[in-house]
């Protein structure tokens, strides 16, 4: 049996792992195409600039396209573009270049992983359309003829890609080249294992013999695992995508090194459970994060972000000047003013820290040097020196915590009970102006208790199923008096997330827009219900556009204390006197 292991099992084992690990690189390479790619040959009589754009949902960005530029005029000439990755893929759209000019479409190939769609001029000129800036467009000898009459000709197919991505994303079940290549690796590997163990044959086998192998493996183990059971974004844990495996191409040798070691890190076999038991152990022996740089634990296993953008609030250390509050009461006058004239009621809730609900739980590390803060300071002096009031809910907070907690202790956000504190105080403002607006009594509501596995920084820390979001939900008996419908879009707003957009059939109900960031979220299942018509705009960023096209009759800006500085920038074009 000895000899049998020695002689055959461990030298196939051996080989069969290194022909398998060579074979899956191999497939990383440009040995192979492993993307779905675009083979464009054409004429062109002058230096062009050609672009492939992909749709994706029905639109064409910059964020889905491949480009090409050619100096001199060229004959039979062949570009070849990685198809740009999208996730509903849609039309193809061909830009033979900024200029004026003329070229000559011969063929078109979509050349897939293992298949291959081949456009000839006759299918170039029934599968794709001009579109923009094309004075002629014809099929003649040589393939279709295109000359541009504007700065930027294009031609649009006719069909999607959808309808061929099944063919084109078809692997072959083996790529010969790289099996070849492995196999005979294998081969060798075998005959120089076998020959160097045949001589151990006679040695009796120690129990350090066993050690070093148990050693060896778990060593193998990870990099095993990450190619056999790769992990996902979904699994991961992470609200990112985790980095993919570099293809490997000889003409971008120097950056695959670096390429590699990203997708390295996201994709180590055993990552997540590794990170779960060393920030585990971590906490519950040294009270301490395994990310201190992302996150920090405070008293009672209480969770903080360590953002420095947020640091500075912890400890109250920087407040603003006499001159910078001349600033902010200038630009919320400025902003009040402008609303007024589009006849919509403009409000500002600015919403406390977590720190400063519960400075009692921060760490050590952040010695608090006052106990006022910047929304505090800025409420205080707009009530003595403006009619723009901010709405600050700190007094609610710190009286409902003594009751219920309002904020997750391994989250960053409030929770429910604290948005709808949130929600009262904001209504209550409005009511002022409006007093059929009036909030929904707390009672309304069912009391849900839940362990959602949810919670933000312990998420980070890879503790999401063992610190939870532990919490009472505020849910609708019913159903609610709202429903989701598709958002509108703008051209001048970056939104940092998808817009939400609510409706309720009474019209009678007024029209608002709320600007808004996360800690919105748990405050809009209550706040939609007393709205015909509301947008959130997940954004700190007020919009001329935005207001004019929606004409609402309630306005909120709403933000966390931890963005209070971004009220020091001007407001937008069109908003300034």
């Amino acid at each position: 049996m000895k000899r049998i292991a020695f002689i055959h099992i461990i030298p196939f084992l051996a080989a069969l792992a290194v022909g398998f690990i060579v074979y899956q690189s191999l497939l990383n390479t440009d040995f192979i195409n492993s993307s779905v790619k675009v083979d464009v040959q054409f004429d062109a009589e002058q230096p062009c600039e050609m672009q492939i754009f992909q749709e994706d949902d029905k639109q064409f960005s910059d964020d889905f396209k491949e480009k090409a530029k050619l100096n001199d005029p060229v004959k039979n000439y062949t570009l070849t573009f990685d198809l740009p990755v999208v996730k509903k893929p849609g039309r193809l759209r061909i830009d033979p270049g900024f200029t004026r000019g003329k070229w000559i479409f011969k063929k078109i190939t979509l050349r897939g992983l293992s298949n291959n769609i081949k456009f000839d001029a006759n299918s170039i000129y029934e599968k794709f359309k001009p579109a923009k800036d094309v004075k002629t467009y014809r099929l003649d000898n040589e393939g279709v003829y295109l000359e541009s009459e504007g700065s930027d000709p294009n031609i649009i197919s006719t069909f999607s890609l959808d309808d061929y991505m099944d063919d084109l994303n078809a692997k072959p079940f083996i790529y010969v080249l790289p099996f070849l290549l492995a196999l005979c690796l294998a081969v060798f590997m075998f005959y120089i294992i076998r020959k160097k163990l045949s001589p151990l044959v006679d040695t009796e086998i120690k129990a350090t013999h066993l050690f070093v192998l148990i050693f060896i493996f778990i060593l193998v183990l990870p990099f095993l695992w990450m190619n056999l059971f790769p992990i996902t974004s979904s699994s991961s844990g992470e609200n990112r995508k985790l980095n993919e495996k570099p293809v490997f191409n000889f003409d971008k040798i120097m950056e695959y090194p670096k390429l590699f070691n990203h997708y390295f890190d996201d994709n180590f076999g055993f990552r997540k459970e590794l990170s779960t038991l060393n920030s585990y152990y971590k906490l519950k022996i040294f009270q301490t994060s395994s990310k201190p740089d992302v996150v920090v634990v405070g008293k009672k296993s209480w969770l903080f972000s360590s953002d420095p953008a947020v640091i500075t609030g912890y400890q109250n250390d920087k407040l603003f000047t006499d001159d910078e509050l001349k600033i902010i009461r200038h630009n919320l006058e400025e902003a009040f003013d402008w609303h007024a004239t589009k006849k919509a009621d403009f409000f500002v809730i600015i919403l406390p820290a977590k720190s400063n609900i519960y400075p009692e739980y921060l760490p050590e590390c952040f010695q608090r040097k006052s106990g006022n803060s910047k929304l505090l300071q800025l409420r205080d002096y707009m009530e003595k020196n403006s009619g723009v009031k901010i709405i600050d809910v700190t007094n609610e907070l710190l009286a409902a915590k003594k009751r219920v907690e309002v904020y997750y202790q391994h989250d960053f956000h409030w929770n429910f009970q604290g948005g709808y504190i949130g929600y009262e105080k904001l209504m209550g403002a409005i009511n002022k102006g409006n007093p059929k607006l009036k909030a929904n009594p707390i009672n309304n509501y069912w009391t849900v208790y839940r362990h959602n596995h949810n919670a933000d920084l312990s998420k980070i820390l890879s503790l999401e199923n063992i610190l939870l979001n532990d919490e009472w939900h505020l849910e609708h008996p019913l159903k609610p008096l709202y429903k989701k419908v598709t958002p509108p879009e703008y051209e001048s707003v970056v939104a940092i997330q998808p817009t939400v957009h609510s409706q309720i059939k009474n019209k009678k109900l007024p029209k608002a827009v709320v600007y808004r960031d996360s800690f919105f979220s748990l405050m809009y299942p209550f706040f939609a219900d007393h709205f015909s018509d509301a947008i959130y705009i997940w954004t700190n960023e007020l919009s001329v556009e935005v207001i004019e096209k929606e004409k609402p009759d309630i306005v909120v800006y709403e933000m966390l204390e931890s963005s209070i500085d971004k009220l020091l920038e001007d407001n937008p074009v069109g908003m300034r006197k």
